[in-house]
């Protein structure tokens, strides 16, 4: 399979770059509008030898060239035993495109990703690729700071209570005290929601309805003995001024640490400006909610990348009995490159150790 992508200036001329080097069979797998306003079509076709190429200096209408120069010289150099999960060399780099192609990735991180992957000396796709990740993204699997209290924010029905609950049986299982708080007070039925997952885990729920109250409950002495903080927050619209700043009132009255909760399956560039607007909030870490829920995980890599997010945890199903898991640069690699019609995304992934 041959796959490149094409930059024009409107979707109809990348189009005809694609059926005039490519031909009618050309499979689109992409497309995207870059900051510059131009298109970006990402296409493949079946055939073993490319067809002749236009003169062009722009790596993004000749991306695949080069690396298929470096896995030809690669193929020829002496290997190392081949492990369970090697590939030859070409057809490792069609894969790692596919896969960026596939969950949506923008071409440039891609590229980048891709790239780094190529250039190490390993047959094994899946440690190719998460070295990459470990290069270009940062990770954190702390629960809390232990100083500040940890404040969930996101967009509305991301799963931050079902995420706080999590959280509490986690530190339950540890044998851990932690004080749960929320503010989500306006949508309907939010506190019953939390309070039934405290009851069962017997932790005290908190409710605080003003900005003013949260500030007087966390001076309070019963919230003072060493214990984690965690404050449930109702969802914003990000791009309502009121909204963003009665947010950022709460965050600097608690002295909490923000960490934003995203939902996967949204689209890469709706997830950038979200990730962009908490992060401007003080978030530095991002928890991934829905993995099961959707196939496709361009988008947290996007926030991740544009808003410098730590990868935290991911939530990959509704049930609070499942937990948390862990993000590190290899279950990502393994999240990438899985067949995407099989079930068992958890199994990607290391749970929160109790």
């Amino acid at each position: 399979m041959r796959i490149k992508t094409y930059t024009a200036t409107s979707m109809d001329k990348a189009m005809n770059q694609v059926r005039l080097e490519m031909g009618a069979e050309a499979i689109i797998l992409s497309s995207q509008e870059t900051k510059g306003g131009d298109v970006q079509l990402t296409a493949a076709i079946d055939q073993k030898e490319p067809a002749p190429k236009p003169e062009t200096t722009s790596w993004a209408a000749d991306w695949d060239q080069d690396w298929k120069a470096e896995a030809v010289k690669t193929a020829a150099a002496p290997k190392k035993p081949a492990s369970p999960a090697a590939i030859p060399p070409s057809e490792k780099m069609e894969l790692l495109v596919q896969a960026m192609a596939y969950h949506g990735i923008p071409t440039a991180l891609g590229e980048k990703l891709c790239r780094t992957a190529l250039s190490l000396d390993t047959d094994d796709i899946t440690m190719s690729l998460a070295a990459a990740l470990d290069n270009h993204f940062n990770y954190s699997s702390r629960l809390t700071t232990g100083k500040s209290p940890m404040m969930l924010v996101g967009p509305p029905g991301v799963g931050k209570t079902a995420t706080a609950a999590k959280f509490a049986a986690v530190a339950r299982m540890e044998g851990r005290n932690v004080h749960l708080i929320t503010t989500d007070t306006s949508r309907a039925g939010a506190v019953d929601q939390l309070r039934a997952y405290t009851d069962i885990l017997e932790f005290k729920l908190h409710v605080a309805e003003t900005t003013e109250q949260l500030e007087t409950l966390l001076a309070s002495p019963a919230l003072n003995d060493g214990s984690d903080i965690l404050i449930d927050t109702g969802g914003i619209n990000a791009y309502d001024e009121a909204e963003v700043a009665d947010l950022t009132r709460k965050i600097i009255a608690a002295k909490a640490e923000p960490v934003a909760v995203l939902a996967a399956g949204t689209d890469t560039a709706e997830m950038s400006d979200l990730a962009e607007t908490f992060a401007r909030l003080g978030a530095k870490r991002m928890i991934a909610t829905r993995l099961d829920t959707t196939r496709r995980y361009g988008g947290l890599f996007t926030a991740a990348h544009s808003a410098r997010l730590s990868f935290s945890y991911a939530s990959v199903s509704a049930s609070v009995a499942t937990g948390l898991h862990i993000v590190n640069p290899v279950n990502l690699a393994r999240l990438l490159l899985r067949d995407p019609t099989l079930t068992g995304v958890s199994n990607e992934f290391n749970k929160v150790p109790s």
